[in-house]
């Protein structure tokens, strides 16, 4: 190809990289992936080169360029970003088109080898890691000639292959000198590597729906394809599978390097896909949405089954429960929720695989270990939190130089010590496949953007920074725990790529295995006592809003609440535990780090303001009829009827407030145990008066937690009051006194001093004519007698 002299002229504005594209380069392939000295001498790049801006591009020339070993883990990340001076040519710019339309795109391959003694080479002779850059030049139409675009990748460089023999060279002298000249890695400290191996997703249940509601609901059916082969989890699982077999790993150094770090809540998804299951319709909807069947139960019984084989014979250490951001579930502050997303962890993931899980370890995940972190740990016993060290960029540090992260154990709390890996490694990881992301944990200064950057060098990279700790035996400590986003999404080609350099690294004397269980014991007997963290710390675009993390603490108290006051149903076997835990678990979802930053807290307030319409629902399940009439009561004693509402399928113990007016006293009938359906009530009452009155009547569990809406009854009393009651007392009393007179007199004989103005009946009686009525005969009487009472 023709070659080119370097473009010297100073880049105008409108041809500068990052302003607007004119040119996009691409690498395709780096071969060899890993430099070993069985390698090829040649290394071979190849990519594409397109015009992605608004005008044709002529003299399109690449060349590539090489910096110095990487010396810090910082430099891991800073020397894919910003400056170029420390890129120098390997060799000319050579010309890739001579004029690059818009939308045209341009193959190329530059290949040289790693040394020479004579021509272009890359001059390496020592192994380590090398940043190398293809710079692409170009002249956009109305502007001048500039740099317009380049893609950086990191080179491992295990050991250097021996030179070329010269020619002329004897066979024998030749392969003697070759033999020498190559450059094996220094093995004398090997890191002890311990490798977590991630099998996590998203939250796929759909908020809302309590225990014992089936099928269970999924808010998409992306699980379905995932889990399917060739899917993410499919994908991720076999390639762990196959590289821990006994053919594959015969003395097993590399399966005791791994772990898997399994998330419960996706082992709790997958276990009830396999039993069937229903897909909303809308994704933001509640649990009256409608549905439709999902396509994945045969994918989730045979994923399932794959992964209960490959726990059986391998490490397996449970993630916090659906990737929970233990920073923002300290500010929560509820013991309960905290011990559901930590120590609970573990006897969920061994009950569905049916195996003991690795114990004593906390996977943090892809947060940062902030002190809020360190103090919701230390509350639930010992534990070794595996979490990222603090690390900045150059331009942060005292003396603006690279460092490289301090990974060595340290003691935060008596019951909390911290096992730290490298941020710039487990970003590099994170940059790996078809969908990268920067965790949280990364400081800003770190924050390099690489999802421009091709599936090719984002996989150098990650190759690159696994690696680097090994060839550098100066570094401290001599330990390595490598960390990859628990959302890893790799492709066949990653996974494998991965996998085959931890390999390498073991085989080549680089590494040995660090079993979890020995990183544990290393940790605690070598942590050192350390304050907490201080300061913000990891990206603040990932840390939840203060209003989340109220709502939910609002919403689990009044869920713990709930679930104190109901009891196990004898027909069912389900406990109120049990009904509310999805609810709960509903609410850690809400606080996972699995979804991007920039969408976090929109996805968080969704799921809450779902789970509490639920929680407010079962509130409203309990409740007391209301009659819509009156009562009367046709007696002082006489009870009142009530009739009380359960609509969940749990009993719930409760208590009857009855706000009852003066004149009228209610027996406490106690605590009551409701069983699900309708239960009628008589609450003895007494009452002291005789009008229409209004009772209120509320519902409370045995805590006194409200539940539904007051009822108020309008309640008629027809008994008699304190003034009546005393009235017909003091009316008897007379009555009594009066008949008793009489009837003293009437035994003594003598006449009743009442009767003395009347006539005696008896004589009344004898004066009766037999042919007059007694009114005549009165008559006649009345006449024959003169006054005074004489006849006449």
């Amino acid at each position: 190809m023709l070659a080119v002299a370097p473009v010297a002229a100073p880049p105008l504005g409108a041809a500068q990289p990052g302003s607007i594209p004119f040119l996009r380069v691409q690498i395709d392939s780096v071969t060899p992936d890993i430099v070993t000295t069985t390698s090829d001498q040649m290394v071979t790049v190849t990519g594409t080169i397109s015009n992605v801006g608004d005008r044709a591009v002529r003299d399109v020339v690449v060349r590539l360029e090489r910096a110095p070993a990487v010396t810090s883990s910082s430099a891991l990340r800073t020397d894919l970003a910003g400056n170029v001076d420390q890129y120098q040519p390997v060799a000319d710019f050579i010309t890739a088109a001579p004029e690059l339309a818009r939308g045209q795109q341009v193959p190329f391959r530059l290949a040289f080898p790693l040394r020479s003694a004579d021509g272009s080479s890359m001059r390496i002779d020592t192994p380590g890691v090398y940043p190398l850059m293809v710079n692409v030049n170009g002249t956009p139409d109305y502007g001048s000639a500039a740099r317009l675009d380049d893609s950086r990748f990191l080179l491992p460089v295990l050991g250097v292959p021996p030179q070329e023999a010269q020619e002329g060279q004897d066979d024998g002298v030749a392969a003697a000198e070759a033999l020498e000249s190559a450059v094996p890695p220094d093995t004398t400290r090997p890191v002890g590597l311990t490798m977590f191996w991630p099998l996590a997703d998203r939250p796929r249940l759909a908020a809302g729906a309590p225990g014992g509601t089936t099928p269970v609901r999924l808010i998409d059916d992306e699980l379905a394809t995932s889990l399917a082969p060739g899917g993410r989890l499919d994908t991720m699982l076999t390639a762990v599978d196959f590289a821990t077999s006994p053919e594959v790993d015969p003395g097993g150094a590399v399966t005791r390097a791994l772990c898997l770090a399994v998330d419960p809540d996706l082992l709790v998804t997958v276990n009830a896909m396999t039993n069937g299951y229903v897909v909303n319709d809308a994704a933001d909807a509640g649990p009256r949405t409608p549905t439709h069947p999902g396509a994945g139960q045969q994918a989730a019984i045979d994923w399932m089954n794959r992964l209960k084989t490959l726990a059986a014979r391998m490490c397996v250490a449970p993630t916090t429960y659906a990737q929970t951001d233990l920073d923002a579930l300290n500010r929560v502050a509820d013991p309960g929720l905290s011990s559901i997303a930590t120590t609970g962890s573990g006897g969920i993931v061994d009950q569905i695989l049916g195996i003991t899980s690795t114990r004593g370890a906390s996977l943090v995940g892809d947060g940062p270990l902030t002190a809020s972190a360190v103090q919701l740990l230390t509350a639930q016993g010992p534990t070794v939190a595996v979490g990222a060290a603090n690390l900045v960029g150059p331009e942060e540090t005292a003396d603006g130089m690279a460092e490289t992260a301090d990974t060595r154990p340290i003691r935060y709390t008596p019951n909390v010590v911290a096992a730290q890996f490298d941020p710039a490694v487990g970003a590099a990881l994170a940059g790996v496949g078809p969908a990268p992301e920067s965790p949280s944990y990364v400081d800003p200064s770190l924050d390099i953007s690489v999802k421009q950057d091709s599936a090719a060098a984002r996989r150098q990279d990650a190759l690159a920074s696994l690696l680097w700790r090994s060839l550098h035996p100066e570094t401290t400590p001599r330990t390595e725990i490598l960390m990859p986003p628990l959302m890893w999404n790799l492709t066949p080609q990653d996974a494998q790529s991965i996998l085959t350099a931890v390999a390498t690294s073991i085989r080549a004397g680089l590494a040995t295995p660090r079993p979890l269980p020995v990183l544990i014991n290393d940790a605690n007997a070598a942590a050192v006592d350390a304050p907490l963290p201080t300061g913000p710390l990891g990206n603040p675009r990932g840390r939840f809003d203060a209003g989340v993390v109220t709502g939910i603490a609002a919403a689990t108290g009044r869920l713990w609440g709930l679930t104190a006051a109901l009891t196990t149903d004898e027909r069912t076997g389900l406990t109120g535990y049990q009904y509310t835990a999805p609810l709960r678990e509903d609410l850690l979802r809400a606080l996972s780090l699995s979804v991007p930053p920039d969408a976090r807290n929109g996805l968080a307030q969704q799921r809450l303001t779902t789970v509490g319409r639920t929680v407010e629902d079962l509130f409203n399940a309990v409740t007391i009829v209301n009659p819509g009439g009156s009562y009367t009561l046709a007696t002082e004693r006489s009870p009142l009827p009530l009739a009380l509402r359960n609509d969940l399928p749990v009993p719930i113990r409760v208590r009857l407030d009855i706000d009852a007016p003066p004149g009228m006293t209610v027996t406490d009938m106690g605590e009551i145990v409701l069983p699900p359906g309708f239960l009628p009530l008589k609450v003895p009452i007494e009452v002291h008066f005789t009008q229409r009155v209004a009772v209120d009547v509320a519902l409370r569990t045995a805590d006194g937690v409200p539940l539904g809406e007051p009822v108020r009854l309008s309640v008629h009393s027809n008994a008699y009051g304190k003034v009546l009651f005393f009235i017909t007392l003091t009316g008897g009393a007379v009555l009594a006194l009066l008949v008793g007179r009489r009837l003293w007199h009437r035994f003594r004989g003598q006449p009743d001093r009442a009767d003395l103005d009347r006539p005696d009946p008896i004589e009344v009686a004898l004066s009766y004519r037999d042919d007059e009525t007694p009114a005549d005969a009165g008559a006649g009487r009345r006449a024959r007698t003169a006054p005074g009472g004489s006849d006449a």
